[in-house]
């Protein structure tokens, strides 16, 4: 059945979109989908395509495999936490660019990507706004290893193009006895959500909490390009994200739920990513001062699933609409490519279950990180 959404077409538009295909039903229901793309360790030749394998988190199951990527999948993609893959370049046209919803098969074209964006295989992305269709949403690529980003505006035909934008948010703090040549130098952007049209990430910079916002400018003007600009905010040290007692370390995931703001930590028993000790949510405050931002935790997100990406960010959805339990996590150990367990905290019970999703051993996760399939309300 979850086959039937992978047939969409390609939109030959320039800036235009068109709906290829309506998803049935039966598709919708058993979204979210937690997609693996894994290399067959059968396979003869190291260019053999990638296998998928889908799994619905309201049916507990496997939903769905497939022996390649469906064509509208070709090049290199990016998942989104608002449900949209963006794909750059399709077979030999390695410039173009476009976005592509799974479920509805709508595609969207993107400008170009010119010789002068050299955009890498492995980037987080996002869009601005919870719907593409909103007159000022954009779509934003940062890279993992550099702090560089790229954007561009998602509508408004042939006045779109993409901007580039390389930031300073202090230097990467590592242990000098511990690093290597190919430790980084600057800190790059991890944990990053949109909320209302703005991107927020936090940082640290001389051990101190960071909040920063980011404006991105799309001037009519084409003698100017489209800018980002950066807005610092200290984080009240009495209302921060705290650790646990005996805790070191921790993932930090931001999610945009309902106008909202949270921050997802999943702390590690000492520095072992494999060794989860408990979770917390932390909610900022909408009455934060213009130079201080404040978090209070959480302990109840009511109608809503919140569904942690390998990226660092996240998604979301309602949980009664989707056979799901109220007020609860779902994340899987994204440093263990192909990890077979995912992760189920109550965020009231403070419990933590683990259902295994598939039973294949030597499964080698290729291309990227297991990736949700969703669709968060707005």
């Amino acid at each position: 059945m979850v086959g039937m959404l992978l047939n969409a077409g390609r939109s030959n538009g320039r800036g235009g979109r068109r709906t290829s295909i309506q998803s049935p039903p039966q598709v919708l229901s058993s979204v979210p989908l937690l997609v693996y793309e894994y290399e067959d360790p059968a396979g003869s030749t190291p260019t053999a395509a990638a296998k998928m394998l889908m799994y619905s988190l309201p049916e507990r199951s496997i939903v769905y495999t497939h022996d390649s990527r469906p064509q509208a999948m070709e090049g290199n993609f990016f998942s989104t936490p608002q449900g949209w893959l963006v794909i750059l370049g399709h077979g030999e046209v390695t410039s173009e660019a476009s976005m592509w919803h799974p479920l509805t098969g709508e595609t969207i074209t993107l400008p170009p990507i010119h010789d002068d964006h050299h955009i890498p295989t492995n980037c987080k992305c996002l869009l601005t706004h919870n719907s593409a269709a909103h007159p000022d949403c954009a779509v934003v690529l940062l890279d993992v290893a550099d702090p560089l980003m790229w954007f561009c505006r998602v509508n408004g035909g042939a006045d779109r193009r993409w901007g580039q934008h390389t930031y300073d948010i202090g230097d990467y703090e590592f242990p000098d006895e511990f690093r290597t040549p190919s430790t980084p130098t600057k800190n790059v952007i991890r944990s990053v959500a949109a909320l209302k049209g703005k991107l927020h990430f936090c940082f640290m910079e001389s051990h101190q909490n960071k909040m920063c916002v980011v404006d991105l400018d799309f001037p009519s003007d084409h003698g100017h390009p489209p800018t980002a600009e950066f807005h610092e905010f200290d984080v009240s040290p009495e209302f921060g994200i705290k650790f646990p007692d005996g805790v070191c370390s921790a993932s930090i995931h931001l999610v945009e739920s309902m106008d909202e703001l949270f921050a997802v930590c999943v702390f590690y028993v000492g520095f072992d990513p494999t060794n989860v000790s408990a979770a917390g949510i932390f909610k900022m405050e909408d009455s934060c001062g213009e130079e201080t931002v404040a978090w209070h935790r959480v302990d109840d997100i009511g109608d809503r699933a919140f569904l942690l990406m390998g990226t660092n960010m996240a998604t979301w959805c309602s949980a009664s609409t989707n056979n799901l339990k109220g007020s609860t996590l779902y994340f899987f150990l994204h440093f263990l490519l192909g990890d077979r367990d995912l992760y189920i905290y109550d965020v009231q019970e403070q419990s933590l279950e683990t259902v295994q999703v598939h039973d294949q051993l030597d499964l080698k996760v290729v291309h990227t990180e297991p990736y949700w399939i969703n669709v968060p309300p707005f």
